[in-house]
């Protein structure tokens, strides 16, 4: 089975960056994900993981989202999860990571919650 993950920028306000996940992330693709939040970082203090799209997450996924918040945190920015599917959500509270992350319902609850200050919403 071939793996695949996307990343695509979803939106950008200020220094908030909101990336769409889609596919698996698992070992065989999560240095996608590592390479493209990395980039954003350089030029975003804060970046929102649309995960809406991920149809699998493996220890490898996780363990790639944990080193990408304290990247994010080392920089002094934030690493935030929205609309992580039922199977990643089983793997983060079992595992108990969920507790570490700031998690919301959608991308829209997310950017609501965190809104980039004195940025005006893009579409």
């Amino acid at each position: 089975m071939n793996s695949v993950l996307r990343v695509d920028t979803a939106d950008i306000r200020g220094q908030t960056s909101a990336l769409r996940v889609a596919g698996d992330m698992d070992l065989a693709t999560v240095s996608v994900l590592e390479r493209t939040v990395d980039e954003v970082l350089s030029d975003h203090r804060t970046v929102i993981l649309d995960l809406t799209g991920v149809t699998f997450c493996d220890s490898s996924g996780l363990n790639t989202l944990i080193r990408l918040r304290r990247r994010a945190q080392d920089t002094g920015g934030r690493l935030i999860l929205a609309a992580p599917p039922p199977q990643m959500m089983r793997l983060l509270t079992i595992t108990g990571t969920g507790s570490v992350f700031a998690i919301y319902g959608s991308l829209a609850e997310a950017w609501q919650t965190h809104p980039a200050p004195d940025a005006p919403p893009t579409a």
